[in-house]
């Protein structure tokens, strides 16, 4: 029971996070704060960073309610090897072969194989890096995201400069009655210069956050299945087998 409460947290710290950023949100919205960035931004690469960066902080919250239970059942079958309960464990791999989900796939993949080799005698380096890629490449996505939000921000910046540059070639002659006009084009420059720069850091290092926690339970997993390899023998080969003909 401990052990799910343990792997409950795992979800709920990620949602009190989504909570405090949508509470956040709102009172910048309240402010005014929230608005002055959207509608001073003319580019509205600032609307894009923002709705990227809730897509894909969804996406994390999504990963983590899953990953809950995939934590659940691996501590659980390291557990039950541990205590030399083989057919427990067994019924933890087809856990695994059950779900429709593609991580717990890769793992009943990776403990089903392993077992074989084990078994057998054989070196699993080739297997271990293999399933260390599948488990690790939504982590690639998450990554590449956070490094476009950052790039977009910088994109912002040169298009708010070149907003302001254009509105100095655009003079052609010195006059007095143009200054106003000059002025407030150069000011719309620098605001989506700042404000663009400003979204795409903030956003980029709250979802890198996220990106972070997640890598680590990921990693987390992909470790404890590793320290279950020296508990494979024959024994629970042959019991998994059995079973799987009852089933």
């Amino acid at each position: 029971m401990l052990k799910k409460h343990i792997s409950d947290l795992i979800f709920i710290k990620w949602f009190l996070f989504f909570i405090s950023l949508i509470i956040t949100f709102l009172v910048m919205h309240q402010l005014g704060f929230l608005t002055l960035i959207l509608f001073n931004d003319i580019s509205h690469i600032s609307s894009l960073i923002i709705f990227i960066f809730f897509i894909f902080t969804l996406k994390v919250g999504m990963e983590l309610f899953f990953i809950k239970d995939r934590y659940l059942n691996i501590e659980l079958f390291l557990e039950n090897l541990s205590a030399n309960s083989k057919k427990d464990a067994a019924k933890n791999i087809f856990y695994f072969e059950k779900s429709n989900h593609h991580d717990d796939i890769v793992i009943a993949k990776y403990i089903t194989s392993i077992i074989t080799l084990v078994s057998n005698n054989k070196e699993s380096k080739e297997v271990r890096n293999s399933f260390e890629n599948d488990l690790t490449a939504k982590l690639e996505t998450g990554w590449f995201v956070v490094d476009l939000l950052l790039k977009l921000g910088l994109v912002g910046t040169v298009i708010g400069f070149i907003i302001m540059l254009s509105a100095i070639t655009e003079i052609e002659n010195f006059d007095f009655t143009l200054m106003n006009t000059l002025l407030q084009n150069m000011s719309d420059g620098m605001k989506v210069a700042l404000y663009t720069t400003l979204t795409g850091l903030v956003t980029s290092i709250l979802l890198s956050m996220q990106y972070k926690y997640l890598e680590a339970l990921v990693y987390k997993i992909f470790h404890i299945c590793n320290t279950c390899i020296p508990f494979f023998d024959d024994e629970l080969k042959k019991i998994y087998e059995d079973e799987k003909k009852i089933l």
